[in-house]
């Protein structure tokens, strides 16, 4: 779920399916989860933690300190295991450890750091487990989805998350697509080339025939180009810093999902 790339970027390179392209050739469109359909983004994530510390009468550390120090365990993990955090994209795959693994890890680094001793990082996890599984639809979801279908498109979801929470929060949500692919069932993360592979497997589609629908310009936009997808990019509110991570244009991109049915044909292809 998380950006970890703080490499200094060239400039991002043209999409590998352009949009006179992709108007031919796309049959689903596959949708991130948290900041995409949901209303949960990593921005968040410090102010939830925030919350945890105030909770537990914790005064000494702020949101932003655990979640920086919870970022910075992520990239030690990777470093430790001979990857490198700067380059994500590169090397062989990594070994893949569900959020119930390494989140809890983080939050155990992260308060150690921060001499936390009150929060045991199991309650950490399930703090943020229970927001994950209960982030409401932003409002365009359901006319998007709607309107996509009668279009003759097919739709799925693929998400950095665990299977209980993803699978919850898309019940509590009322969403209910086609095919569901986490990164826990591809044993893969996003940006990492497998979990799109095994997305457009499981569709039975080319990459070119798979629209990336995401939030991040890491994860999303860089990993589905890298994978050969077409992507639009939904930039819901400006980061420049957030940004500076991407490293191949969208295809398409627009403020909210709406922008999808005008790049889109009015009838999928046959």
């Amino acid at each position: 779920m998380s950006d970890t790339s703080t490499e200094t970027p060239a400039e991002p390179a043209p999409p590998t399916v352009g949009p006179d392209e992709a108007v031919n050739t796309v049959r689903a469109v596959a949708f991130d989860c948290y900041g995409t359909l949901l209303q949960l983004e990593e921005r968040q994530f410090a102010s939830l933690i925030q919350e945890m510390l105030h909770q537990h009468g914790v005064d000494h550390a702020t949101g932003e300190d655990v979640w920086d120090a919870w970022l910075e365990a992520s990239r030690e993990m990777s470093r430790r295991e001979g990857r490198n955090p700067e380059r994500p994209l590169e090397g062989p795959e990594p070994t893949f450890r569900p959020f119930s693994e390494t989140w809890p890890y983080f939050f155990s680094e992260a308060f150690k750091h921060h001499s936390v001793e009150t929060i045991p990082p199991a309650t950490a996890f399930q703090h943020l487990w229970d927001v994950l599984s209960v982030a409401p639809a932003y409002p365009e979801v359901a006319p998007v989805f709607s309107e996509l279908q009668e279009r003759g498109y097919r739709i799925a979801i693929g998400s950095n998350a665990d299977d209980d929470h993803l699978e919850h929060a898309l019940e509590e949500a009322g969403i209910a697509v086609e095919m569901v692919l986490s990164s826990e069932e591809a044993k893969s993360y996003k940006p990492r080339r497998p979990f799109f592979e095994q997305l457009c497997e499981r569709l039975a589609l080319e990459p070119c025939e798979v629209l990336y629908v995401g939030d991040s310009p890491w994860a999303d936009v860089t990993g589905a180009n890298h994978a050969g997808l077409p992507v639009y990019w939904v930039s819901r509110y400006p980061d420049p810093d957030r940004e500076k991570m991407m490293r191949s244009q969208p295809t398409w991109s627009g403020s909210d999902l709406t922008g999808i049915l005008e790049a889109l044909p009015t009838q999928a292809p046959a």
